[in-house]
């Protein structure tokens, strides 16, 4: 494959790639996908300090050329034109090029990942809140209930009905704090199922 043929290639990737001087830190190359992430015109960014747009809190720490790594697959930051802090994904690694080495760095955004991660902690906290305000005081009125069918007098007719009835508003009333508690561990743990207890609690509404 010639130096063409390998331009061509870097042109088109679907994946942004910097090629960067490992001493200097300098930029070299960059490819479009890597151009339209910073947001700045390619000659705005070739011979400028890598530093100046991805991993700006890393100058002096890069894991190839300071910290020795062989391999780094981490997420970081690029900076866009307006200062905006968008979220990749890097791997960057040492290479020889013609006659020298140049560092390669490859990324990918991934600002949607972050949005959705984000989304799913939230969800997960207003869940948790509502599994915590709404089980126990259905437990507490759970107990109490009981606690008042065990008191009511046990004789025959009507006190008899309205005990069951108790013990059976109890017993419904403890359901719904496990299907509660069920939920909320199917969200944490991102099970795509509706959990079996819960399935059941809506067959009987």
């Amino acid at each position: 494959m010639d130096r063409e043929e390998l331009q061509a290639i870097f042109e088109k990737i679907q994946t942004g790639v910097v090629i960067i001087d490992p001493k200097s830190h300098t930029i070299l190359d960059i490819n479009p996908i890597a151009v339209s992430l910073i947001g700045r015109n390619k000659e705005e960014i070739v011979g400028q300090v890598c530093h100046q747009f991805i991993c700006p809190a890393g100058r002096g720490k890069c894991p190839i050329t300071d910290l020795g790594q062989v391999i780094d697959n981490s997420e970081r930051v690029i900076i866009g034109r307006d200062g905006t802090r968008i979220p990749i994904l890097k791997t960057a690694t040492i290479a020889r090029v013609g006659e020298r080495d140049v560092l390669i760095e490859s990324f990918i955004d991934i600002r949607d990942r972050k949005i959705a991660e984000d989304r799913r902690s939230a969800l997960i906290g207003y869940i948790s809140e509502i599994v915590m305000r709404v089980r126990e005081p259905l437990l507490i009125v759970q107990q109490n209930l009981a606690d008042l069918a065990e008191k009511t007098p046990k004789c025959q007719g009507n006190k008899d009905e309205v005990r069951a009835g108790l013990l059976l508003e109890a017993a419904r009333i403890r359901q719904i704090a496990g299907n509660l508690a069920e939920v909320e561990k199917a969200i944490a743990e991102e099970r795509e199922d509706i959990p079996a207890a819960y399935r059941e609690f809506l067959k009987g509404q």
